[in-house]
């Protein structure tokens, strides 16, 4: 009977502990969407992306979000997601007034850091190309591919790292690499 008690306790205690890490997640998540959501004007929907791929993302751990505070404000953040057949930055913001000051290089860092590669893919629209050049070139990211209206009807979206997707499967998974890509 202590057994099952102790069994029952253990995942009592484990259900509230995920429960809490949900909660906090869920704290957390709020406040980066109300950060982002004012500096990404030029991203329709970005709302519902946040809500349905981001938050849950972050439960399940595919998703990972970085945050820069100063003085207990969030000034920058980043989001990647790391999937069985993708590796990539998703976004990127710092508050205008931090812009400059080393924090892109910090998230940058972070998120390669957790997604286990120095080439992720990423796109950057047409209006914000020019506030990453010094940071891709500083990393030596490949631009890959422009398209249009990818995000935006009439707005240019610049792909980055797109053919790394043999390198990114081989660090998730060598054995499946070959089966999936044996000629890329």
């Amino acid at each position: 009977m202590r057994v099952s008690m102790n069994g029952s306790n253990d995942r009592m205690v484990h259900a509230r502990r995920r429960l809490d890490l949900t909660s906090e997640i869920q704290r957390d998540a709020a406040e980066a969407l109300a950060f982002i959501v004012p500096l990404s004007t030029d991203y329709p929907g970005i709302k519902t992306w946040f809500n349905s791929k981001v938050v849950p993302g972050l439960i399940d751990g595919t998703r990972y979000l970085h945050r820069i505070e100063r003085d207990g404000q969030l000034v920058g953040l980043g989001i990647a997601k790391l999937e069985p057949f993708e590796r990539k930055i998703c976004t990127v913001r710092i508050a205008p007034s931090y812009v400059g000051r080393g924090i892109g290089i910090r998230i940058f860092d972070s998120l390669l850091k957790w997604l286990d590669t120095d080439r992720p893919h990423l796109t950057v629209n047409e209006r914000k190309i020019h506030a990453f050049e010094r940071i891709f070139d500083w990393y030596g990211f490949n631009l890959t591919s422009v398209r249009s209206g990818l995000y935006v009807p009439n707005l240019s979206e610049f792909a980055f790292n797109e053919n790394n997707l043999k390198q990114n499967l081989h660090k998730i998974n060598p054995l499946i690499t070959e089966k999936l890509l044996p000629h890329q």
